[in-house]
């Protein structure tokens, strides 16, 4: 047994929405659809650019356009997205 616990954090509603902006803008800078007709487009990119966000978060940044930022900034180190 782990003598850690889960780090967890729990966002407010208001706080979601806000990481659902960064997150949909960091999609269309990338020129990836946030939400596309087919969920299995770029999943793997769209799955991890959310993630971005949320881990950015979860060391207290509330900036929607820092927010954005980091996770444009990981796509592109990690896919080689380029700005459209």
């Amino acid at each position: 047994m782990s003598r850690f616990r889960p780090y967890e954090t729990v966002f407010e509603p208001e706080e979601l929405a806000l990481l659902q902006r960064a997150y949909e803008d960091a999609c269309r800078e990338l020129g990836l659809d946030p939400a596309p007709a087919d969920p299995e487009e770029w999943r793997s990119v769209r799955d991890a650019l959310a993630n971005a966000v949320i881990n950015a978060a979860k060391f207290g940044e509330r900036d929607q356009a820092a927010l954005s930022a980091f996770a444009i900034a990981f796509g592109m180190r990690n896919w080689h997205l380029s700005k459209r």
